[in-house]
């Protein structure tokens, strides 16, 4: 099945911004900026007024500001504050973050490349950014270069469970498979693949992704310069994961978060009760068989642990989007 890109017909709320007399300032952020904003951003929250019974705008801020690094909380704090007296521009905010962020990582999955129908959304478009001309289309045919290039990085194994890739274990001689355990494993994106692909002659598409991935390094500037649309199909940015696994993790429902020890990871699981977790540990060391083959980034892999985190902790998140 040829790759249908999930962002096609997509359209993205504005940041409140882009219609601002006095547009964020672009200095940089300070430990002391982030202690001071607090209070003011803790009274603008508390005292919003929900336009609506399903209003969520003060949850969905307060789920990010939670999760997001220092960094990009005190981004957000400023723009809260920027905001704060006018709540139909706080609203967008809410509803930008939801767009340009959630809303793209949930669509997208993580999956390998697939038909998906996407959700559509109430606002238009944002304007197209200079990010939009370093977007360029990707060779299905990398997907299955870069699962062999991880198979071998990551011995042949769900890097979760441990089980053996099916095909590499047929391929063993009888006297070497002893009592493996045996699963169907898959090329898992940590950011979705569906980042980079897209339709060339579409400038709404190409549109959307830059206003995704201006999005994604304003509030995870951990990840700036390390990825971009050009450079998804790299092994730093995919893991191996047993099929069923791979659908969790891309609905973000397990993720790994990073512990003191380098490319050891605890198992976030969103309900421990769902039998695709009883093979999962409580924590995982990830390893490089092959050391051509670079490792996971830890900054992917905190990226897609805070959109969990903010999943989970967003009360109605994830009706939003069915009310899309």
């Amino acid at each position: 099945m040829d790759f249908k890109d999930p962002f096609d017909g997509y359209q993205l709320t504005k940041h409140p911004s882009s219609a601002s007399s006095d547009p964020l300032s672009s200095a940089p952020n300070s430990p002391l900026q982030w202690r001071d904003l607090q209070p003011d951003v803790e009274r603008i929250l508390r005292g919003y007024k929900p336009l609506r019974q399903k209003d969520d705008t003060a949850d969905v801020l307060r789920a990010f500001l939670k999760y997001l690094c220092k960094d990009a909380q005190t981004t957000l704090m400023r723009e809260i504050k920027q905001f704060g007296d006018k709540p139909a521009e706080l609203r967008q905010l809410r509803n930008f973050l939801v767009d340009s962020i959630l809303k793209p990582m949930m669509m997208a999955g993580g999956k390998q490349p697939k038909s998906l129908t996407p959700s559509p959304v109430r606002e238009v478009a944002f304007g197209i950014q200079l990010s939009m001309t370093q977007i360029e289309p990707s060779s299905r045919s990398d997907q299955s270069i870069l699962k062999k290039r991880c198979l071998r990085r990551d011995n042949n194994r769900c890097i979760l469970t441990g089980m053996v890739d099916r095909a590499y274990f047929k391929s063993l001689p009888p006297q070497r498979r002893g009592d493996l355990i045996v699963c169907t494993t898959e090329c898992a994106h940590i950011i979705p693949f569906a980042l980079r692909k897209f339709d060339p002659n579409s400038a709404q598409e190409t549109e959307v992704k830059a206003q995704i991935w201006v999005a994604l390094e304003r509030y995870f500037p951990f990840i700036k310069g390390k990825i971009g649309p050009e450079s998804i199909n790299t092994p730093a940015n995919a893991v191996t994961l047993r099929s069923d696994i791979h659908v969790q993790f891309g609905a973000f429902d397990i993720s790994t978060e990073t512990t003191a020890v380098a490319h050891k990871y605890s198992i976030y699981k969103s309900e421990p009760r769902d039998y695709v977790n009883r093979d999962i540990p409580p924590f995982v060391t990830l390893t490089q068989s092959d050391p051509a083959v670079e490792m996971p980034d830890p900054d992917f892999l905190r990226l897609h642990y805070q959109v969990s985190m903010i999943l989970k902790a967003g009360v109605n998140l994830k009706l939003v989007f069915m009310d899309s």
